[in-house]
């Protein structure tokens, strides 16, 4: 690795003819132990914003073609703003409707929609959390940073369900230090398109970055971090299966990397779905069923029903992964506190859609010949 001052970085391509700038640029910036998780997409908002030079030009876009021997240039100062850009000193409130379990004035609980950010981020700059929280609430902590007033935990964007807010310094660094002690309790609700083979166990796999889809968490590799997750099947709905999980650890993804291991895609959750997501999609748009057990098809034999629950799982603004349950001691009385939260409404549409498409398959299948395919439960 050359330098050519404390804002540039530069290295001698050495890769394949006609590899993309934006590919070569990103692999070998991850050599560094300080960009290991970098992302392409931030590599090529890098070079559009004439953060890289081949040969002492810039780039016009990351499509250009390198060959052995170009001398390549990047700004890492740019990159370092990019992936980190200043915090926000001030959050506009945004008058969003909030539904509140709890609140005093050291906490409050909130139900967070599905499809909400709960604070701003670099590649987030739409609504969040924090400013309809700022909103409802004004008073909140300061003590994660001007740009998550109140944030002691978070959910992924597409994540419903339970958080708890600080509302003062002192309940911040109390329930901070609850979650990293473990106190708190948390437990899941996820919805799966393919039942796991047992219906209940433990999942002990380490976790750690997908070495190919950096945007990604697997359980393949050996380097990664302990991670242990707990499930029981709740209900069936038809082929969907609704478990209870919980984490005694919190890695990125866990939940959604964990259930795809065991062979379970989350409703809706694309990015580890493993196609079963689009193939059922599909399935509910066109009729069209490939596989040889066709039980989407006996489980969802009328078109009505499946137009009606394609809409249903296209409007829904996240996947089927659900915060329901959160425990935790108060941080001014002492007293554990314990809260609930029902299934969105999205969600209950989804079981009794399944369930009223059971029933009409149940009648049929009275007068079914021998070799009908076999019925699912509606329940638990």
């Amino acid at each position: 690795m050359d330098s050519i001052g404390k804002e540039w970085l530069s290295f001698d391509y050495e890769g394949t003819k006609g590899e993309r700038a934006d590919v070569a640029v990103t692999v070998w910036l991850r050599e560094i132990p300080e960009f290991s998780e970098l992302s392409r997409s931030r590599v090529q908002a890098l070079i559009e914003a004439g953060g890289v030079l081949c040969n002492g030009k810039h780039l016009p876009r990351g499509q250009r073609n390198l060959s052995p021997g170009m001398h390549i240039n990047v700004h890492v100062a740019a990159l370092r703003e990019l992936l980190n850009p200043p915090a926000p000193d001030y959050i506009e409130p945004l008058d969003i409707p909030l539904d509140f379990l709890y609140l005093d004035e050291h906490v409050a609980v909130v139900l967070k929609p599905a499809g909400l950010t709960v604070h701003p981020a670099a590649t987030e700059t739409g609504p969040t959390l924090t400013a309809a929280l700022v909103h409802h609430l004004g008073q909140l902590s300061d003590e994660g940073g001007s740009d998550r007033p109140g944030i002691v935990h978070r959910l992924d964007k597409e994540t419903s369900g339970l958080m708890v807010v600080a509302r003062n310094n002192p309940a911040h660094v109390s329930l901070s230090r609850q979650f990293a002690e473990r106190i708190t309790e948390k437990e899941y609700q996820a919805l799966v398109i393919d039942p796991p083979q047992e219906v209940a166990g433990i999942i002990d796999l380490p976790i750690e970055r997908h070495p190919r889809s950096r945007q990604k968490m697997w359980a393949g590799g050996r380097r990664g971090r302990s991670a242990h997750t707990e499930y029981r099947t709740a209900e069936h709905w038809g082929p969907f299966t609704l478990l209870d999980v919980a984490i005694h650890t919190g890695r990125t993804h866990q939940i959604r990397v964990h259930l795809q291991a065991i062979g379970c895609a989350i409703v809706n959750d694309e990015k580890y779905g493993a196609g079963r997501v689009g193939s059922l999609m599909r399935f509910l748009e066109t009729g069209i069923e490939r596989s040889s057990a066709r039980v989407w098809h006996n489980t969802w034999p009328e078109a009505e029903i499946r137009r009606e629950l394609f809409r249903v799982l296209s409007d829904y603004p996240g996947f089927f992964l659900h915060a329901r349950r959160l425990s935790f001691i108060h941080p001014h009385s002492g007293e554990r506190l314990e809260f609930e939260a029902e299934l969105p409404a999205s969600w209950q549409q989804v079981r009794g859609l399944s369930r009223a498409a059971q029933s009409g398959s149940d009648e049929a299948g009275r007068s079914a010949p021998d070799d009908a395919a076999p019925q699912y439960p509606g329940g638990s």
